[in-house]
């Protein structure tokens, strides 16, 4: 090795050797020829919280106990800690990597920390052989190449595009912009303000900017080299706000709606409790702006994205807004610099959101599982790894399930399907007569057929109501059922069981997800929408399974169908997706479950 090689503990501690340790383990920092810069991870999702001190790292991981049954629960892992080289305290700081004794979600004055996610910047190389190897990007990789370090530079950008997507009007949008070199290890403030031309009145003004959070390079630590955790390795920080409510002036105390959670269309002239909606600090945003009085009914033009009521003020009174934003954002991060006359760049992005409703609970369908859905190919069956996703995919409902309020949606769902078909009395079971599944008081009831089973015999004193009858020793009656339901799913030996036993019942009782823009009918209505197609036989698949419209086959669903818009029973029952319709697992899920039943009939041995 030349003088430019890094050496690894691997390489100098005896009792190590022959420990597997990273491909670039022993490469000369200026071995290979760059074809590109990346960061990893490329997209990351941080979490805004009022903590000083940023949550640790931690995993999940499965815990099958006999007296507790199958249950996620968290352990804390190795966790990055900034840790300052000055004697004040303050940056410059370099990383020190722990393990930490526990997690916890808030500090001690009950302040939720923040998830501030890591950037690393890494080079793609290509040796002489012409195979492609990765390298850390470190200060000492730069100058192998004649390159200071202050010659990388970053540009970030954050905005919150909330106000600006519903008005069209770019003076409501919150956008800060800053470039820094590498170099430049103090924190910088993503202090956010609205572009705006002559004439305009900005949302958020000059003199009165939003926090959306800062961004931190750090000074390189070479002290405990490891392949595997390169503290040397440059690295760049976000953290996000604190979770703030921003408004103007006007947006002081305003009146709650009375109506319980559930309940569709509060009515106009009802008023709840005063409640304080900014505190006094945070009244910095323009009172002469468009966004001020939004109102979502004021013209016909489309509002996206749904739902409506994504903004304040949607559900009460007037329903116009108080003209309130917040420090939430999407981020944007590219780095960039000239290697031997040669500009590379690096790009990724970052996303601030709430914190985590339940930190310990996965959910069945993420933003992994919506960019495996686009970009990967169909999963192929595997006897082995098969099991363990379908086992998998299933604890996760059951996470999901013991999370939310089926009471809560179902009463939310069929009045709601009412309102969509125009129900005269949302309240009569039978105003969905003929519908299969039912769409109002008779779903998940006896009269479901052939999909309720269990449920009516759980909870035999509802009757085919929309609102559930709570009692003293069972307050939330269809939430309890679905919980026990699938607590039992979630045991391997229960769900292999289940599975290859009533597969009928499984295809019967998933919803469909949405078809591919391809396999759409040109003409929804008149047309039938694509089968679901087996990808060995190249035959549609056919159920007992009745839609509205008729159709017997099991199929995928129409978006621009009014049945494919409503709610039923289905799994997941009654929930929503983020763009207001009905909530499916992901189309590759959905198809590798249903090649999995297919499996377990036709072949004894994957029983």
């Amino acid at each position: 090795m030349s003088d430019n090689s890094a050496t690894c503990e691997c390489q100098n501690n005896p009792a190590k050797s022959g420990t597997p340790c990273a491909d670039w383990c022993g490469k000369d920092l200026n071995e290979g020829r760059i074809v590109g810069l990346f960061f990893n991870p490329p997209m990351a999702i941080a979490r805004v919280g009022r903590a000083k001190k940023p949550m640790v790292a931690y995993r999940w991981k499965v815990d099958e106990n006999p007296h507790r049954g199958v249950q996620t629960m968290i352990e804390p892992a190795l966790t990055l800690e900034p840790v300052s080289v000055s004697a004040n305290g303050h940056p410059p700081h370099q990383l020190e990597l722990s393990k930490p004794d526990k997690v916890t979600f808030k500090d001690r004055k009950g302040r939720v920390r923040p998830v501030a996610p890591f950037f690393e910047l890494w080079a793609r190389l290509q040796d002489e052989k012409g195979e492609l190897f990765v390298m850390p990007v470190s200060e000492a990789f730069l100058e192998a190449r004649r390159v200071r370090l202050r010659d990388l530079h970053f540009t970030v950008t954050a905005a919150n595009r909330k106000a600006q997507a519903r008005t069209k009007l770019a003076s409501c949008a919150a956008i800060a912009h800053k470039e820094f070199r590498a170099d430049q290890f103090k924190l910088h403030k993503l202090d956010a303000i609205s572009p705006h031309t002559e004439g305009e009145v900005p949302l958020v003004r000059p003199d009165a900017p939003l926090r959306l959070g800062n961004v931190q390079t750090f000074k390189a630590n070479a002290s405990d080299y490891n392949c595997w955790h390169r503290l040397d390795q440059i690295r760049l920080r976000f953290t996000p706000g604190k979770g703030d409510s921003i408004g103007p002036p006007e947006a002081s105390e305003a009146l709650a709606s009375p109506r319980l959670p559930g309940e569709f269309e509060p009515a106009v002239t009802e008023y709840g409790n005063i409640h304080k909606m900014t505190r006094p600090e945070n009244r910095i945003l323009s009172s002469d702006t468009p966004w001020l009085g939004y109102n979502f009914r004021a013209d016909k033009t489309p509002k996206w994205p749904t739902p409506m009521d994504s903004y304040d003020g949607a559900r009460v009174g007037s329903s116009n807004g108080w003209g309130r934003i917040d420090d939430t954002c999407d981020l944007q991060i590219e780095a960039k610099v000239a290697i031997k006359g040669q500009l590379f760049k690096a790009k990724a992005r970052a996303f601030a959101g709430p914190p985590d409703f339940a930190p310990d609970k996965r959910p069945m369908y993420s933003i992994r599982d919506d960019l495996e859905d686009r970009e990967l190919p169909a999963a192929e069956l595997d006897k082995d790894k098969t099991h363990r996703e379908i086992h998998d995919l299933f604890r996760r409902i059951f996470e999901t399930a013991s999370l939310f309020n089926l009471d809560q949606r179902r009463d939310w769902a069929l009045e709601g399907n009412a309102a969509i078909l125009g129900a005269q009395d949302s309240k009569d079971p039978d105003w969905d007569e003929g519908f299969s599944p039912r769409l109002g008081p008779k779903s998940m009831r006896s009269d479901d057929k052939p999909y309720a089973e269990l449920v009516p015999e759980y909870t035999p004193g509802q009757g085919d109501t929309v609102e559930a009858t709570s009692g003293h020793a069972n307050r939330l009656p269809y939430t309890m059922v679905v919980q026990q339901v699938h607590a039992r799913l979630a045991d391997s030996p229960n769900l292999r069981a289940f599975l290859a036993r009533r597969p009928d019942r499984v295809r019967q009782l998933v919803r469909p997800p949405f078809a591919r823009l391809a396999d759409l009918p040109h003409r929804p209505g008149l047309q039938k929408p694509a089968a679901v197609a087996d990808r060995n036989s190249g035959q549609s698949k056919t159920s007992d399974q009745k839609t509205g419209n008729g159709s017997e086959e099991l199929r995928y669903r129409d978006p621009r169908s009014t049945l494919d818009q409503t709610y039923d029973m289905r799994m997941p029952p009654y929930m929503r997706h983020s763009m207001g319709v009905p909530l499916s697992i992901s189309r590759r899920q959905y198809n590798l479950l249903m090649d999995f039943l297919d499996k377990l009939e036709s072949d004894p041995t994957w029983r």
